[in-house]
């Protein structure tokens, strides 16, 4: 579970479109370089999971971690209120680095952070924190350790924003192809696969707009309990800009 506003989706998104209420979010797609922290060495796969701030600690934030497969691992941290992303790559020596995105900006550039992850995974229950990011300690709530089911986000899903002035519309096949359009003039051709090792979606798509701009896009999504919700989170390929969408079904 949790983001940022500005992308060609998030151009086309008030940052009234990111209140609505989150699920259960996300997981991974990796990249950059190293940070500059670093700590003891640990195996960035035990970090797997969804963590989640205890009740009644500010800012409320959830995340998602998956590993990959070069030994890193991606966590997406989003703010529960919608104001904040992050997205950053874990690594075996403590160190974590990536990009902070201000969802309620229009347009706001993501932001390099640098920090380091202090697990105690013999805990019970497990924690982890990230130093320099302002989350707080974030106990492990989920181990997502049964892998997604591609059939359950297959259907129509619909994000409603603005107020109701702007809805986003995806169709997802059963093989996972995904094709949408939005009220603001966008049209959306991707793909939306289960992850084999979490409980989790890889997803990637390129959007078209009415002003003809065109963005690619990569993220994660994750569904709630009840799989009539799906929260997806990207950024853009070039990790400039990010966003976090809620869609039903």
């Amino acid at each position: 579970m949790q983001t940022l506003v500005p992308i060609a989706i998030a151009r086309k998104f008030s940052a009234a479109a990111l209140t609505l209420a989150l699920g259960g979010l996300l997981a991974a797609c990796g990249g950059g370089g190293g940070g500059d922290a670093s700590g003891p060495t640990i195996d960035p796969a035990q970090l797997k999971g969804r963590w989640v701030t205890a009740a009644g600690v500010a800012p409320a934030t959830t995340a998602v971690v998956v590993p990959e497969a070069n030994g890193t691992a991606s966590a997406w941290l989003l703010a529960q209120d919608a104001s904040r992303l992050v997205k950053l790559v874990v690594r075996s020596d403590s160190s974590a680095n990536g990009k902070s995105y201000a969802l309620g900006q229009a347009n706001a550039t993501g932001q390099a952070v640098t920090g380091q992850v202090n697990a105690a995974l013999a805990a019970s229950p497990k924690t982890i924190a990230f130093t320099g990011l302002n989350t707080g300690t974030l106990t492990q709530s989920d181990a997502l350790a049964t892998p997604a089911v591609q059939t359950e986000v297959q259907g129509n899903w619909s994000a409603t924003l603005g107020g109701n002035a702007q809805t986003v519309q995806w169709s997802l096949a059963a093989t996972g192809s995904m094709t949408g359009s939005s009220t603001t003039g966008c049209s959306y051709t991707g793909n939306v696969a289960a992850m084999a090792s979490t409980a989790a979606y890889s997803v990637s798509f390129n959007e078209s707009c009415a002003d003809g701009s065109k963005t690619a896009f990569s993220g994660v999504g994750t569904l709630n309990v009840a799989k009539n919700g799906l929260t997806v989170v990207v950024t853009s390929a070039d990790e400039t800009r990010g966003t976090a969408v809620f869609f039903a079904k």
